[in-house]
Protein backbone atom coordinates (compact mmCIF):
# COMPACT_ATOMS: atom_id res chain seq x y z
CA UNK A 1 0.00 0.00 0.00
CA UNK A 2 0.98 3.36 -1.04
CA UNK A 3 2.37 5.82 2.12
CA UNK A 4 -0.35 8.03 3.02
CA UNK A 5 2.09 11.12 1.93
CA UNK A 6 2.71 9.69 -1.48
CA UNK A 7 -1.01 9.39 -2.34
CA UNK A 8 -2.67 11.62 -4.45
CA UNK A 9 -5.45 13.98 -2.86
CA UNK A 10 -9.26 12.98 -3.98
CA UNK A 11 -11.43 15.16 -5.89
CA UNK A 12 -14.59 15.90 -4.49
CA UNK A 13 -16.51 13.29 -6.50
CA UNK A 14 -14.08 10.81 -4.85
CA UNK A 15 -14.37 11.85 -1.50
CA UNK A 16 -18.46 11.22 -2.43
CA UNK A 17 -17.36 7.85 -3.30
CA UNK A 18 -14.79 6.93 -0.70
CA UNK A 19 -18.31 7.94 1.71
CA UNK A 20 -20.43 5.65 0.57
CA UNK A 21 -17.62 3.00 0.87
CA UNK A 22 -16.59 4.10 4.39
CA UNK A 23 -20.57 4.11 5.73
CA UNK A 24 -21.47 0.68 3.86
CA UNK A 25 -18.34 -1.82 3.45
CA UNK A 26 -17.72 -2.95 0.26
CA UNK A 27 -19.95 -2.16 -2.92
CA UNK A 28 -20.06 -2.94 -6.56
CA UNK A 29 -20.21 -0.50 -8.89
CA UNK A 30 -24.34 -1.14 -9.14
CA UNK A 31 -24.24 -0.48 -5.28
CA UNK A 32 -22.60 2.64 -5.23
CA UNK A 33 -24.61 4.12 -8.10
CA UNK A 34 -28.11 3.24 -6.42
CA UNK A 35 -26.84 5.31 -2.98
CA UNK A 36 -26.15 8.38 -5.18
CA UNK A 37 -29.64 7.61 -6.74
CA UNK A 38 -31.18 7.62 -3.78
CA UNK A 39 -29.75 10.81 -3.08
CA UNK A 40 -30.62 12.70 -5.95
CA UNK A 41 -27.09 12.12 -7.61
CA UNK A 42 -27.55 11.96 -11.32
CA UNK A 43 -24.46 10.35 -12.34
CA UNK A 44 -23.94 7.25 -14.80
CA UNK A 45 -22.07 3.67 -14.52
CA UNK A 46 -19.45 5.01 -16.09
CA UNK A 47 -18.82 7.98 -13.97
CA UNK A 48 -19.12 5.68 -10.94
CA UNK A 49 -16.63 3.06 -12.86
CA UNK A 50 -14.24 6.03 -13.61
CA UNK A 51 -14.23 7.42 -9.80
CA UNK A 52 -13.62 4.30 -8.30
CA UNK A 53 -10.91 3.22 -10.64
CA UNK A 54 -9.26 6.75 -10.32
CA UNK A 55 -9.63 5.80 -6.60
CA UNK A 56 -7.95 2.49 -6.88
CA UNK A 57 -5.11 3.79 -9.08
CA UNK A 58 -4.37 6.61 -6.08
CA UNK A 59 -4.42 3.69 -3.30
CA UNK A 60 -7.68 4.48 -1.51
CA UNK A 61 -9.81 1.48 -2.74
CA UNK A 62 -9.06 -1.95 -3.63
CA UNK A 63 -11.22 -4.45 -5.87
CA UNK A 64 -11.46 -7.58 -5.44
CA UNK A 65 -12.04 -9.20 -9.29
CA UNK A 66 -12.73 -12.71 -8.39
CA UNK A 67 -16.51 -12.54 -8.53
CA UNK A 68 -19.03 -11.51 -11.76
CA UNK A 69 -19.35 -8.13 -10.67
CA UNK A 70 -16.64 -6.28 -8.92
CA UNK A 71 -16.68 -5.56 -5.76
CA UNK A 72 -14.56 -1.93 -3.99
CA UNK A 73 -13.68 -1.95 -0.38
CA UNK A 74 -11.66 1.10 1.09
CA UNK A 75 -8.05 0.78 1.58
CA UNK A 76 -7.92 3.32 3.59
CA UNK A 77 -9.94 4.04 6.87
CA UNK A 78 -11.82 7.31 7.29
CA UNK A 79 -9.52 7.53 10.45
CA UNK A 80 -6.43 7.27 8.81
CA UNK A 81 -7.30 9.95 6.42
CA UNK A 82 -8.34 12.65 9.30
CA UNK A 83 -5.04 11.97 10.51
CA UNK A 84 -3.37 12.34 6.94
CA UNK A 85 -5.10 15.76 6.35
CA UNK A 86 -4.99 16.88 9.84
CA UNK A 87 -0.91 15.98 9.71
CA UNK A 88 -0.70 17.88 5.89
CA UNK A 89 -2.38 20.89 7.25
CA UNK A 90 -0.57 21.23 10.29
CA UNK A 91 2.77 20.80 8.51
CA UNK A 92 1.63 23.87 6.45
CA UNK A 93 -0.23 26.35 8.73
CA UNK A 94 1.33 25.27 12.19
CA UNK A 95 4.79 24.07 11.52
CA UNK A 96 4.15 20.78 12.68
CA UNK A 97 2.33 21.26 15.57
CA UNK A 98 -0.96 20.00 16.02
CA UNK A 99 -2.47 21.81 19.07
CA UNK A 100 -3.49 25.17 16.91
CA UNK A 101 -5.65 23.30 14.81
CA UNK A 102 -6.93 21.17 17.89
CA UNK A 103 -7.78 24.27 19.65
CA UNK A 104 -9.07 26.01 16.36
CA UNK A 105 -11.24 23.03 15.91
CA UNK A 106 -12.61 23.13 19.59
CA UNK A 107 -13.35 26.74 20.04
CA UNK A 108 -15.86 26.41 16.65
CA UNK A 109 -17.56 23.31 17.74
CA UNK A 110 -20.17 22.36 20.52
CA UNK A 111 -19.16 19.49 21.90
CA UNK A 112 -21.71 16.76 23.51
CA UNK A 113 -21.52 15.90 26.88
CA UNK A 114 -20.78 12.40 25.88
CA UNK A 115 -18.13 14.12 23.13
CA UNK A 116 -16.65 15.98 25.99
CA UNK A 117 -16.43 12.61 27.95
CA UNK A 118 -14.81 10.85 25.43
CA UNK A 119 -12.06 13.69 24.99
CA UNK A 120 -11.32 12.97 28.76
CA UNK A 121 -10.78 9.56 28.37
CA UNK A 122 -8.36 9.82 25.31
CA UNK A 123 -6.33 12.79 27.39
CA UNK A 124 -6.05 10.23 30.36
CA UNK A 125 -5.04 7.57 27.86
CA UNK A 126 -2.30 9.99 26.89
CA UNK A 127 -1.08 11.22 30.09
CA UNK A 128 0.81 7.92 30.78
CA UNK A 129 2.67 8.33 27.37
CA UNK A 130 4.01 11.66 28.35
CA UNK A 131 4.69 11.27 31.66
CA UNK A 132 6.98 8.09 30.14
CA UNK A 133 9.19 10.51 28.22
CA UNK A 134 9.40 13.04 30.91
CA UNK A 135 6.76 16.08 29.91
CA UNK A 136 4.94 17.26 32.50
Amino acid sequence: MMAESQRMLMSDAEQAVMKVLWDHGPQGVKDVLAKFTEVGQEWTRSTVITLLQRLERKGYVSCDKSQHAFVFEPAVSREDEIRARMNELASELCDGEPLPLVLAFAQQHRFSTAELARFREMIDSIKPAAKKRGEK
